[in-house]
């Protein structure tokens, strides 16, 4: 089973609307209302593939008991501290071009009591669990270092862990040395203190693996970042792809074109399908392409965890990549 963690779930709302007028009445059509935070798409996407998985977290007021009942009506496996403050709802805007404006509120207040019950609660399940995902934001009340404590809870059980947040919790969370980290390139730039420039991506991979941000700046904060015990490193790059690097390789993905519609949860529709490969035990380059073929198809639809399987079947086969070793530089 895969253990999905989602500290701070959220009620999402997709609106559309042609553009945002700031200061002026702006008029959308609803799209959808559903359950979300990234740690509850993943599952969803999880499903999709046919993995066995199973939510936990924290849920509050009505909004948390919209969210346990679509989580039921769906059939997926959870199991929440219940809290007096209320889940957070989140609004997504989405204009005629398929650009996403988010609003994303803080979320719920974690009192003491229910920590300590989430910890219980968390050391129970991980006797049942093959993998864990923390995935998400952090809600008020709990330290940066969470994450890190859950890491080092699985760790001590043989589990491998995946780490896809942001900020102090990112930084936090990678310093306990998690299986697999999986930032967004905004958010490995906040890790590392640097920025980088992959507009070299438009012309070849070879062009970017020989830029001077990628040998001079990025390549040295992925093997430090390794070198911290990090076994896979694992960076999206919105609409030009997504880099990985584990062992000794590196593989940058491009992302086939297709009609964007919602780009909301493309990322954690990325690392589920790349989990679910890893479960198959298949090889990390098959297992990043068809990642980055199910991201691409993720976009094209309005709902997260309703994907397109022929739309992503046939995109796997325009998946294009190019890879860098270490000691050998580009391969090809």
């Amino acid at each position: 089973m895969i253990l999905c963690v989602s500290l701070n779930p959220a009620l999402d709302k997709m609106l559309k609307i042609n553009s945002i007028n700031i200061g002026k009445v702006n008029r959308c059509s609803l799209e959808s209302v559903h359950a979300g935070g990234k740690a509850i798409n993943v599952a969803f996407d999880l499903m999709l593939q046919g993995e066995d998985c199973m939510v936990c977290g924290f849920v509050g007021g009505r909004c948390g008991r919209i969210i346990e009942d679509e989580l039921s009506e769906r059939e997926l496996k959870h199991k929440f501290i219940h809290l007096s403050s209320e889940t957070r709802t989140n609004m997504n805007y989405i204009d005629s071009f398929g650009n996403v404006t988010e609003i994303l509120e803080g979320g719920h207040l974690v009192d003491a009591v229910s920590e300590e019950e989430f910890l219980h609660l968390y050391r129970t399940l991980l006797y049942k669990t093959d993998m864990v995902v923390l995935s998400g934001s952090l809600p008020i009340g709990l330290g940066s270092d969470f994450y890190g404590i859950l890491t080092d809870m699985a760790k001590r059980e043989g589990i491998p862990v995946c780490l896809d947040s942001s900020g102090d919790a990112l930084a936090e969370g990678v310093a306990h040395a998690p299986f697999l980290i999986k930032p967004n390139l905004s958010e490995f730039e906040n890790l590392t203190a640097h920025k980088f420039d992959i507009t070299s991506l438009e012309e070849s991979f070879e062009a970017f693996f020989e830029s001077a941000s990628f040998k001079n700046v990025m390549l040295e904060d992925l093997i430090n970042i390794q070198n911290l015990g990090i076994e896979v490193i694992c960076i999206s790059f919105g609409k030009r792809g997504v880099l990985l690097f584990a062992k000794n390789e590196i593989i940058v993905c491009n992302a086939p074109d297709v009609e964007v519609v919602n780009t909301v949860g493309s990322g954690d529709c990325l690392l589920a399908a790349f989990i679910h490969s890893l479960m198959k035990k298949v090889s990390l380059l098959d297992a990043i392409v068809y990642a980055s073929a199910v991201s691409s198809a993720h976009v094209n639809t309005m709902n997260v965890g309703d994907i397109d399987p022929k739309l992503a079947a046939r995109l796997t086969g325009e998946v294009k990549y190019g890879l860098y070793r270490i000691g050998e530089g580009f391969v090809r």
